[in-house]
């Protein structure tokens, strides 16, 4: 896409704009970056075109550009049922666009169940098709046992996710364990000092 910048700029005398397909490209390449998780290459790829917009409407405006800004925002939002829906209602403005679609869904099904193993002690199978975006139980079976989830009477156990380390004393305890310990000793010893 930088490579092609100089040729885009160009006055329109020596390329007709009326057939560029610059805005296509660009949306693109911001898919590409949304896809390959590079939010900051995203942002600062957003910055040069609201600079390249000014005074000629918004960037949200135009059909190639505005669907990469939209996904982008409701995945920073955690709306990802408006990303799915965006997806799977074909609204992708160009076929090029589709081919990106199942890379996103993936990404947001790990994320999700990332998010659920971490929330969750365990899910009913029905509900976990729903959150994840999957077809049929099957999908979610197959889903969970590539993530190492069991399986048990129609819900999924997520493993224990809890993060055991080791104190000063050699005993071990969890995360959350230290940090209360450390935040009471904190109040402690601001109550000495007051």
């Amino acid at each position: 896409v930088h490579q092609l910048t100089p040729f885009y700029e160009l006055p329109s005398s020596r390329l007709n704009s009326v057939h560029s397909e610059k805005n296509k490209i660009t949306g693109l390449y911001l898919l590409l970056l949304l896809t390959m998780g590079n939010y900051s290459g995203f942002h600062t790829e957003m910055e040069g075109l609201e600079t390249r917009f000014e005074g000629k409407g918004s960037v949200e405006d135009d059909r190639f550009l505005g669907y990469p800004i939209r996904l982008e925002r409701w995945l920073m939002e955690g709306s990802y049922d408006l990303v799915w829906k965006a997806m799977a209602s074909g609204e992708v403005p160009s076929e090029e666009y589709a081919v990106f679609s199942e890379i996103l869904t993936s990404q947001i099904r790990s994320e999700i169940a990332s998010c659920s193993e971490t929330a969750y002690p365990s899910l009913p199978i029905s509900s976990t098709k729903d959150l994840l975006f999957l077809q049929s139980e099957g999908e979610v079976v197959s889903f969970a046992q590539q993530r190492g989830w069991a399986i048990h009477d129609g819900r999924i156990y997520f493993p224990n996710q809890a993060k055991v380390n080791v104190d000063e004393e050699g005993n071990e305890k969890e995360t959350s364990q230290i940090a209360i310990e450390n935040t009471l000793g904190y109040a402690r010893e601001l109550e000495t000092i007051v």
